[in-house]
Order: C-alpha cells, then structure tokens, then sequence
C-alpha cells in the first residue's frame, strides 16, 4: 500500500475509533448466549471480560407484565469512575430465548434495531435491540438510567427475560478505559393462583427433618402452591443485586413476619433460605399465593418449634448418600448406581460435603446473598468419618459456598487413611450440635 493510501485509511477510519460507539454497539452484544455470548467487552477491552470490575454494575428493573400493555424498563449503569454511559437491552420469551418478547419504543435518548442491524419496526419474527443513540455524559460517578418503553406480547406468553449489557465510560471517545457489565432480569405476566395454600411441615432443608436456624436452607412441604406438574427454579435473571428473590412464581414465604429467599418452587414443596430471626425456638411461617395483588392467598399459619442456633444437616445425593465432590469440583464422589459417572472417595483423599445450618460466617452475609468468596463459619465444627474423629487440620474448610446462595455451605474434609471400603457414616457438628444420622459416603481402596 502506497504512503499515501495509508493516510487516507488511516484517516476514514480515525472516526471509528476516537467516537467507539457512542452511538450505539452492533446488535447481539447483550452477553445472550442464544445470539453467541457476545458483549461489548470485545471492542472495550481495557477490562475485559465484562463483569471484572466488581465495583460497577448494569442493573435491569422491570415488573411483571400485563399482556399488551406498556411499562417502562430501566436499565442502570454505574461506576464511581465512569462519566458516559451506554447500553444495550432485549427481550426474550424464556420457553425460547431464540424468540422476540415485545417491542421497543425508540425516543430522543434511545434508539430500535432488529437483528439484521436496521431500524426498527421489525418483523414479527426478529428479535430487536434496544440501545443509546448518543451516549450521555453526566456526573463522574453518578451513575445513568436508561428508561426504554417495551410493549408486551398481546397475549400471556409465560416468563420473559431481558438481556443486557451496560457500559460505564471514562468519556475519553476511545474503546478504552471502559466498564462492560452484563445481567438479565426476567418476568412474569400477572399471578393468577387461584386455591389457598396449606402447609404440612417446614424442616431443614438438607436434611428434611427439622432442626434449622437462621440463614440455614429451608423446605416447606403442603399443597396449593404452584399448578400441577410445574417446578420453578431461580435462575440467573431472577437475582436482583446479587440476591435471591423473596417471591417466586408468584410465591412468597413469611416466617416470623420476615420474607424469606426462595430458590425453588413445585406444587407441594418450597425451598427458600430461613431469613434473620431474633432469638430461638418457635416461629410462624405463612405461604402466600399472589404476594402484593388484590388476589393474594395466605395459608394458614404453621407453628414450628424446631429453629435452634446451629442445625447442620449434609445434602445428599438420594436421601442417604452424601452430596460430594472431589478436592478440585470435577468429580461426582458417589456410587456409579447412584450418580451415573461417580465414584467412590480413597481413604485420604480430600472432599467436599455440601451441608446447611452450620451458622454465621466471617464475614457475615445477610440471608439471600451470593458468597462472592470464602467465608468461614465461626463457630467450632468437628467431623467424623467411619467413626473416626478427624483432627482439626483434616477440618480443611467450614462455611459458605463461593457462587452459591450464602445458606449452601461446604466442609472441605480429608478422610482418613485408615477407613475401610464401603459406605461409611458421616457426621459434623458444631458447638455440640450434631448432624442427622444415616449420610455416607463411598470408600473404596
């Protein structure tokens, strides 16, 4: 290429690269695995991957949708270092992501493509992006809200989730020194329960017997609390700040007056996390059916006696076979004719037990939150495998779950050298209280 051609290049393309795109990202760039995972850290580089810098965010917030009508949804985005602001949105049927929820409005601040990269209005059959047409520069540090207006699908399609990626600039006009953020948020059309819930029993939820304790998991087993054959586990989009929802599938779950964490739902059982509690022993818990509407549904109130300072209780894989990993996570440790693919612990090998109730942690979460990192728990756990007390050094790690919903907890353990093949009793306990007999774990030499 002659000197002069490459000034010339240089120059047409000087623009691009000064502006980035402040006037909008290419369509598909939310982070949706279903458009190929793709967000604007690809062009925005200087952080990647997005989401690595934990001091920004992109936040979507948006209410349950009535079929056709129109609500705005807002999507923050901040940094305490960013003075521009961008984003990109879209909307989704979550029974197919591949599919368009709704229609954006496009206005002076925000602006509509489909997926082919023109303008909106788009077919039926496109998905759309909502996006900034200039981005806006504010206060360093303020933080911007995005409001774009979304018209529902005409009908009842089920729950519909949002995708969306922000951007938090440092305003330089270059791809660099920028914040990529992404999240989703999903919603459901109006609740719409239509028999009174009942509940049976509320116990721990690893062991489904019935000690618990504040922050532990917890079961509610009765009736009435989803429609028949339909099971809702949160996902992803339902986590709100990094939190677990207090309603789920149009369920909410009071004790003692408190909403509580719920992360499962089906037609006779709840699992939700107990919330913060001031002192022991007996407690109200209370399902209610269409939480905050005119038709909302409350149980009957079950008193249970059965909440106590430290509960640990392990998860198992079928009622009696400990839920367990190898040392690194890769491998399941169970029986192959339990858990296809897993096999027996080796005396001396180290493991990780997935239990609850083991009590606060250091530093503390509050119930709901996501351990973002490893968290202690404070009180003095002893475990013993195959009726051998392991020495406090072979307690490797009590307390939260990184990743995980701060009441799953895990006890990394080294097993003793000595233990026999076959499925040997485990037990932990902490400050005397013991966990439910009858959990093992396979050994074999």
């Amino acid at each position: 290429m002659s000197l002069s051609r490459l000034l010339v290049s240089a120059v047409l393309a000087s623009p691009i690269a000064l502006i980035a795109f402040s006037t909008g990202p290419p369509v598909k760039r939310t982070g949706a695995a279903v458009d190929g995972g793709l967000n604007c850290s690809a062009c925005h580089r200087t952080y990647a991957p997005a989401n690595s810098d934990p001091r920004g965010s992109v936040v979507i917030t948006a209410d349950g949708y009535v079929p056709g009508v129109k609500q705005l949804i807002h999507v923050t985005v901040s940094h305490p270092e960013a003075a521009r602001w961008g984003f990109q949105l879209t909307a989704r049927l979550v029974s197919d992501d591949s599919k368009p929820a709704g229609t954006f409005t496009p206005d002076s601040i925000v602006k509509v493509l489909c997926d082919s990269g023109t303008p909106a209005p788009c077919s039926d059959t496109q998905t759309e992006f909502a996006e900034h047409s200039n981005a806006p520069r504010g206060t360093p540090g303020a933080g911007y809200t995005f409001d774009v207006t979304w018209t529902p699908p005409a009908t009842d399609v089920g729950d519909i989730v949002f995708y969306a990626a922000g951007n938090a600039a440092d305003g330089n006009g270059a791809p660099t020194n920028d914040r990529i953020y992404t999240t989703s948020r999903r919603i459901s059309p109006p609740c719409a329960l239509t028999q009174k819930p009942s509940i049976r029993s509320a116990v721990n939820g690893a062991s489904f017997q019935g000690a618990w304790n504040v922050g532990a998991m917890m079961s509610v087993f009765g009736a009435n609390f989803a429609p028949t054959g339909k099971t809702r586990a949160v996902t992803a989009a339902d986590l709100v700040a990094r939190k677990f929802p207090q309603s789920l599938a149009c369920i909410a779950v009071q004790v003692n007056g408190q909403n509580a964490p719920i992360a499962y739902v089906q037609q006779d059982q709840i699992n939700l996390q107990a919330p913060s509690l001031a002192g022991l022993g007996t407690a109200s818990i209370v399902v209610i059916a269409n939480p905050g509407t005119p038709n909302e549904l409350r149980s009957d109130p079950l008193s249970v006696s059965t909440q106590a300072a430290y509960a640990p209780a392990l998860f198992t894989f079928d009622g009696k076979t400990a839920a367990a990993t190898t040392a690194d996570g890769k491998g399941i440790v169970a029986n192959p004719n339990v858990v296809a693919g897993a096999s027996p612990a080796r005396p001396g090998d180290i493991v990780t037990l997935y239990a609850t109730g083991l009590g606060n942690t250091d530093p503390a979460y509050a119930p709901g939150d996501i351990a973002s990192a490893a968290a202690p728990a404070t009180g003095t756990l002893t475990a013993t495998v195959g009726g051998i007390t392991l020495a406090a050094a072979d307690v490797l790690y009590a307390g939260a779950s990184p990743g995980s919903i701060c009441g799953l907890q895990q006890v990394n353990l080294r097993l003793p050298a000595a233990l026999p093949d076959g499925d040997v009793p485990v037990v932990l306990a902490v400050n005397g209280a013991q966990s439910p007999a009858g959990v093992t774990i396979p050994v074999k030499k």
